[in-house]
């Protein structure tokens, strides 16, 4: 039986680089590279990739433990890794003593709420960062948790998709996270309704139109016209009020329309999924060429020297613990096994 080839893993990948670059703009100041480097855009396209592919992966499972099982082998691991390296810049950045830092209870605050994904409880670490724009040491892990809270909802979008229609099913979905952006966007009238915007279940839409994506068979006809219209979509100036909305449905057609065209895949996966590991260790990295003032001397070679820190981690990270809990039908331990 043939194998339908995508080019998922390439599309994560260009996604996590996305980030690198928005973040290196943002933490070390040396760069302007305007929105080329779209932030928001990478991480709403990886919420509808996800949705996708972990719909796929609920069809595949042989029961609800067993799919929560296949989440926690792939998630956790590298995260538990990624916290132990945040504690790693800490330890070798803090103004404190290392009696003073070790006996913070600021520090275990923040590693006990970190590895629960609690993440915005202690950001960040005691004498790390402090009185920095950013003192967060990973600004990048606030999005975990909502990966797993709509990992959580898949039981249920599927439990309605067969209940009530693929489409009804995912219209309540979509439209709950629609409700609750809205609401904390434009009627709740205090600073932080902008951050309760785009938390649980404020990214749902997309991941939503992922899983719907991944539910319906369509057409390649179709498919490809919607890709089509997306790409225009996304060459547009469209004024914030409409592509908020628009967003939702655009960004996830254009990223999963653009991963299934099979010919653009060059192999990434053989190498291993290096996009989680990217995603993860980037920011302390960042962080960590700022304080030492790389960036404001040599800013180029520092953006060079701490992409190919962020990839080694990440190739590290995955060949020495994120690998090794994968269970042997992975794709990717299909695809490591084919350059043997």
């Amino acid at each position: 039986m043939s194998v339908k080839r995508n080019c998922f893993d390439e599309i994560r990948l260009t996604l996590a680089i996305v980030v690198f670059f928005s973040h290196a703009q943002e933490i070390s100041g040396a760069f302007m590279w305007g929105e080329f480097f779209d932030f928001n855009f990478a991480i709403k396209g990886f919420f509808a990739i996800s949705g996708y592919l972990v719909t796929k992966s609920y069809f595949s499972s042989a029961s609800v433990y067993d799919f929560f099982e296949k989440r926690i082998r792939r998630i956790y691991p590298a995260y538990i890794a990624v916290i132990g390296y945040c504690f790693l810049v800490g330890f070798f950045v803090t103004s404190l003593s290392v009696a003073e830092f070790l006996s913070s209870s600021s520090l275990y605050k923040y590693l006990i709420f970190n590895l629960v994904f609690l993440n915005f409880l202690q950001p960040s670490i005691p004498g790390a960062f402090e009185g920095w724009s950013i003192s967060a040491v990973n600004g990048s892990l606030w999005t975990i948790k909502i990966e797993i809270m709509l990992y959580l909802l898949i039981p249920l979008i599927v439990f309605l998709y067969r209940k009530i229609g693929t489409r009804a099913g995912f219209c309540v979905m979509f439209a709950g996270g629609v409700l609750w952006f809205t609401y904390f966007t434009h009627g709740f009238d205090l600073p932080m309704g902008a951050v309760l915007a785009r938390q649980f279940p404020g990214q749902l839409p997309y991941f939503a139109m992922g899983s719907f994506l991944a539910a319906k068979e369509i057409r390649s006809e179709i498919r490809y016209a919607l890709l089509l219209i997306s790409s225009v979509y996304i060459l547009c100036d469209v004024p914030s009020g409409i592509s908020d909305y628009a967003n939702m449905i655009m960004y996830p057609l254009f990223v999963i329309g653009l991963a299934q065209i099979g010919s653009l895949s060059i192999g990434v996966g053989r190498v291993g999924d290096l996009s989680y590991g990217v995603y993860l260790f980037h920011f302390p990295t960042l962080q960590m060429f700022k304080y030492f003032s790389l960036f404001e001397v040599y800013p180029y070679f520092s953006l060079l020297s701490a992409a190919l820190v962020t990839f080694s981690l990440a190739y590290a990270s995955w060949v020495f613990v994120e690998r090794p809990f994968l269970r042997r039908s992975s794709h990717y331990v299909h695809e490591s096994a084919r350059d043997k």
